[in-house]
């Protein structure tokens, strides 16, 4: 007997389907290079000073920040209660006072804004992107120099208002002493440029930062002994260009210079400018290093 009915329909099976989307294209807005250096900058500024890290990174940086400004501080309590005359503290004072919390902060500044990229094999990630391999070392230049100014520069800057705030006339003695500001400025920029170029020329070869800072700090302190030891040897004349290799010394002479003060110490017979030239010239020499180590990765 044959069936009217129409046949059986076999019930629909589930199916899948593959779509090749391939990568979508970025619609949105490109920022460009000065966003990518703005960005790199603020990044090394906080990794320096131990932000999103583990809180034991932030105990040198809130240490070395407490013992530059506190004599600032103590400074400026002082002189609301002491007459001037009978209490004088000058700028020279206080670089010499700092001047051992700015060369400490460098030696853990310099490893860090350079010495952690290189271990964790991160510049090519760097350089694939708007950044070039200048654009790089000018921004990690950049945030040592912003971190060791605050150190240069607070502290005096500090003194400076406390001095306009506590004088008999603070309109006038602002105006009078305006030059202090720009002697605060030479100053700060000159030690700050000085201690961070070489840190950071020497954390650029190593990929260890203890190796960086212990070599920094090391070196320095061996050259200042030989320099000293050979100052003392030599008579006047070749011995008083040896304080220009001398790093303790020439910040000092540079800070006595600037604010036309004497020293406690024997200082080497050269003309001021001397030693400004030998800051720029140590720079100089550290910007060529650190720029053909990154070359050379090319």
């Amino acid at each position: 007997m044959v069936s009217n009915q129409p046949p059986a329909t076999t019930p629909a099976q589930p199916y899948g389907e593959i779509y090749d989307l391939g990568y979508k294209h970025y619609d949105g807005k490109r920022l460009g290079r000065s966003h990518a250096i703005r960005a790199l900058i603020v990044y090394s500024i906080k990794r320096g000073l131990g932000i999103k890290k583990k809180w034991t990174a932030k105990i040198i940086p809130l240490i070395l920040y407490a013992i530059a400004f506190i004599p600032a501080f103590i400074v400026a309590g002082i002189k609301a209660f002491v007459p001037s005359d009978d209490f004088t503290y000058s700028y020279h004072d206080l670089n010499d006072f700092i001047f051992l919390t700015l060369f400490i902060f460098a030696a853990a500044l310099g490893p860090e804004m350079l010495s952690d990229d290189r271990r964790e094999n991160v510049l090519g990630l760097y350089f694939s992107r708007a950044l070039t391999r200048l654009d790089y070392l000018l921004a990690k230049i950049a945030a040592m120099g912003l971190l060791l100014g605050t150190i240069a520069f607070g502290p005096p800057l500090l003194l400076f208002i406390a001095n306009v705030l506590l004088a008999d006339n603070p309109i006038t003695y602002f105006f009078d002493h305006i030059g202090d500001l720009g002697r605060i400025a030479a100053y700060g920029t000159l030690a700050s440029a000085y201690l961070g170029a070489i840190s950071l020329a020497i954390a650029a070869y190593t990929n260890r930062k203890g190796v960086a800072g212990a070599i920094f700090i090391g070196g320095i302190l061996m050259i200042t002994g030989i320099a000293n030891a050979l100052f003392q040897a030599l008579d006047s004349g070749i011995g008083d260009y040896i304080i220009l290799v001398d790093p303790f010394d020439l910040v000092v002479a540079l800070s006595a210079w600037i604010w036309s003060e004497p020293t406690n110490m024997d200082m080497a017979d050269l003309p001021g400018i001397a030693y400004g030239l030998a800051v720029l010239a140590t720079v100089g020499l550290s910007a060529v290093l650190m720029y053909r180590r990154y070359l050379a990765d090319e």
